[in-house]
């Protein structure tokens, strides 16, 4: 079955389209795009070009070298067949191998791309100079891969990156200066083994379910790309991947080690939408483990992570009334191997539990970024005028330390003044402290100051070893479980 290529010579050809948009001749069209090339220093050579009675143009052993002459791709055959429906609109298909050839750190090295039912078609090539028609690019390809590499190479011994099954689809919509699309590709496995600056590396990789949306207006012109700020703009990208896993070594006389790295379902979202940043990271079943080869002055590491998250939500110009903003910080279940621990506490003193880090805040604020781009006071850029802690946790080593409550603020004066409460509980914290002075990391007068604050600020909660406090910002002052604070 016939393939194409968005290959690399798909792409210098499209590349040069800008000199031929006014041109309804397919034949004519990429004879304009080759001399371009040609004119720009590339090498291209064919065997022959075979023009059909459907407007159809074929290129028979093409060959693209780069104007430096470093890189060189080859293939049996491209072609480009306008559609009967709609002679604007061209699908290219290309032989099943495309051989890439070059140098790199002196050595040479070969690489083909394997497809299987590849194509690629828009409208963008032979579309009137003029119109406002969208721009549309489709490709898609049953499956993609990379092949390449020479176990006696001194560079490249081996690359392979197998994508699976790949669709491709892109709209650029010229009346509204917008762009979207989405890139999807059923796994992404790699593995490769090299030679960069003298330091070997060698990897194995495997990805599922991988898949990238974007959507983003184009602005006209520096000024224009102030709409991000006010919300008549956006922009918005987001990827995500199912399971995977990565097998990774580096050897170099001056570092070695082996990292392996396991993980579930992940995400990832960037996004400018009415006025407000997003960014909201989310992960779950993280293990890393690094192995330092011989000589590295440190141990073992190993690191897990059950579920992790990274939330910030920003308004990006809210000078003219407050807007909520976020943060957010998940670490679940966090756990570090023995390696790391027999540094500090060979005899396991310290309980091994799982640490947690829970953070939940919103605020209320108002961004003026035209005060800040002009160098103003960062009193008027920025002003915060509430706070909500909805959770704070940090628990580690069998202690925890837990907050919530909700302050507002004057910023009447210099400085933005506090006014509301937080609760604060303490567990753990005076055993974990004769922990640490058992093993040495804290001496005991470091203990007695912090156990006298504890007890100055707060009062026994109802389990042994607890401590609970109510911290109170008043107009005359703070207190401590309604006790002013001197």
């Amino acid at each position: 079955m016939n393939k194409l290529g968005v290959t690399t010579a798909a792409l210098a050809l499209l590349a040069g389209a800008s000199s031929a948009l006014a041109q309804n001749s397919l034949e004519t069209t990429l004879d304009l795009m080759v001399r371009g090339m040609i004119d720009d220093g590339s090498q291209v050579t064919y065997d022959d070009r075979i023009t059909g009675g459907d407007g159809s143009v074929e290129y028979r052993n093409l060959s693209i070298t780069s104007p430096d002459g470093t890189s060189k791709l080859s293939t049996a055959w491209i072609k480009g067949v306008p559609s009967a429906a709609d002679p604007s609109v061209v699908t290219f298909t290309v032989a099943d191998t495309i051989t890439i050839t070059g140098t790199g750190e002196g050595a040479e090295f070969t690489a083909e791309i394997l497809s299987r039912g590849l194509e690629f078609t828009t409208n963008g090539l032979l579309r009137e100079a003029m119109s406002n028609d969208d721009i549309t690019v489709e490709f898609k390809a049953d499956s993609l891969r990379l092949e390449g590499g020479d176990p006696a190479s001194p560079v490249l011994r081996d690359l392979n990156a197998d994508f699976g099954e790949v669709t491709f689809n892109m709209v650029a919509a010229e009346a509204d200066k917008r762009v979207e699309g989405s890139l999807d590709f059923s796994k992404f496995d790699l593995v490769y083994d090299i030679t960069v600056d003298g330091q070997i590396q060698k990897a194995e990789q495997t990805a599922e379910a991988n898949s990238v949306t974007f959507a983003f207006d184009v602005p006209d012109s520096e000024e224009d790309a102030m709409g991000y700020l006010d919300g008549s703009k956006s922009a918005m990208v987001k990827m995500s991947s199912g399971p995977s896993t990565f097998d990774s070594s580096v050897d170099s006389p001056e570092v070695s080690f082996d990292m392996s790295v396991t993980s579930g379902d992940s995400s990832i979202l960037l996004e400018m939408v009415d006025g407000t940043f997003t960014y909201d990271m989310r992960g779950d079943g993280l293990q890393m483990t690094i192995t330092p080869g011989g000589g590295m002055p440190f141990p073992p590491v190993d690191l897990g992570f059950g579920e992790l998250v990274m939330l910030v939500v920003a308004p990006l110009n809210s000078a003219a009334a407050p807007e909520k903003a976020a943060i957010r910080l998940l670490m679940a279940d966090m756990t570090v191997g023995e390696g790391l621990w027999s540094m500090i506490d060979p005899g396991k003193t310290i309980p091994r539990d799982p640490a947690q880090i829970d953070i939940d805040l919103e605020a209320m604020v108002q961004i003026d970024p035209m005060v800040a781009a002009a160098g103003g006071d960062p009193a008027e850029a920025a002003k915060i005028l509430s706070l909500d802690v909805n959770r704070f946790l940090l628990a580690i080593g069998g202690a925890s330390a837990e907050m919530d409550g909700a302050l507002t603020f004057n910023n009447a004066g210099p400085f933005p003044m506090p006014l509301g409460s937080i609760n604060i509980d303490l567990n753990g914290i005076n055993g974990l402290a004769d922990k640490l002075v058992a093993i040495g990391l804290i001496d005991q007068m470091q203990v007695g100051m912090a156990l006298g604050m504890m007890m100055a600020f707060g009062k026994p909660g109802d389990n042994p070893d607890q401590f609970v406090s109510e911290i109170t910002f008043t107009e005359g002052g703070i207190l401590a479980n309604g006790q002013p604070i001197q």
